[in-house]
């Protein structure tokens, strides 16, 4: 079985959580066999795999980057992400457990690292890309936190932190799985926005977004382009020598905005929810390896 990760032009948090979790969690599990292929973390149930491949999704969600799949005999549910993934598959909505991201719990521990940061800031990795926000961090005295660091890097600066103030969806994801308080950030891209409720859904949980704006000019003109248009890719690759001609210029209402939202108190969901989550989604672990094993061994 091979395991599926989205990766980008940049490595990226929450997708590269599936190199550093399942390694843990299975180790030895996986091959290079593309007969049969397994969704983890991340908004990756799309219509554009091989129809032929079996497809094993664990916490899977779907994002709305592409059509729905049509599930058919070779797509197998352990569990999927929220609610609203289950609804537009057409499964049972008993798989909607949560994102396999909470299964962090089971590797780390957040309450060995002593606590150095009052809040931090985590951007959606393409406003890393485009945007200033190690600046606007630094300007709002506000410890800043880049989603393209090593996932260990990551984990541990969330854990030294008090709060979390998050664009990126993972950021919030595994702040509430290692219980500390986060704030939501609206992504400024509208694609962004539809798999947070997803993963809410799961946790019977409302998130209270705040909305930010672009940190820098470079990242307003991505903002207020279609994506992937000749201007947008223009504004992107001329990025440096925009923020050279502007002297990297950050918008100071922006910083403002993270300043008064920093103050806010933090969400979590309830440690109820929490557990009960991480613990059917360590029966399905259990469930998946068994059901592999016997698979194995009547291959034999």
């Amino acid at each position: 079985m091979k395991m599926f990760a989205y990766r980008g032009k940049h490595e990226n948090f929450g997708d590269e959580l599936n190199h550093w979790l399942w390694e843990r969690l299975l180790p030895g599990f996986f091959d290079d066999d593309e007969s049969q292929l397994f969704l983890g973390i991340g908004s990756i149930l799309y219509d554009n795999f091989d129809p032929n491949m079996q497809k094993i999704v664990f916490g899977s969600g779907y994002g709305g980057y592409t059509n729905p799949p049509k599930v058919d005999g070779n797509w197998t549910f352990y569990f999927v992400r929220g609610k609203k993934t289950a609804e537009i598959l057409g499964i049972d909505p008993s798989y909607a457990i949560g994102d396999s991201g909470i299964l962090t719990r089971s590797c780390w521990d957040a309450k060995s690292v002593e606590k150095r940061y009052p809040v931090s800031f985590i951007p959606h990795y393409e406003s890393a890309m485009h945007g200033s926000w190690d600046k606007a961090c630094d300007l709002a005295g506000i410890h800043y936190i880049d989603p393209r660091w090593s996932v260990e890097k990551v984990l541990t600066e969330i854990s030294a932190s008090h709060k979390i103030v998050s664009e990126a969806m993972h950021g919030c994801i595994i702040s509430d799985a290692l219980r500390v308080p986060w704030r939501a950030i609206r992504p400024i891209a509208l694609e962004n926005r539809a798999k947070w409720y997803d993963w809410a859904s799961a946790l019977d949980l409302e998130i209270d977004f705040d909305p930010i704006g672009p940190s820098n000019l470079v990242e307003a003109g991505a903002a207020w382009v279609p994506k992937n248009s000749y201007l947008w890719k223009n504004i992107t690759f001329r990025r440096r020598r925009i923020l050279q001609l502007t002297g990297n210029y950050v918008f100071g209402s922006t910083v403002k905005t993270l300043q008064r939202v920093a103050e806010k108190p933090g969400q979590l969901s309830s440690e109820e929810a929490t557990v009960n989550a991480h613990n059917r989604m360590l029966r399905e672990l259990d469930r998946l390896k068994q059901d592999f094993s016997r698979k194995t061994a009547s291959a034999l």
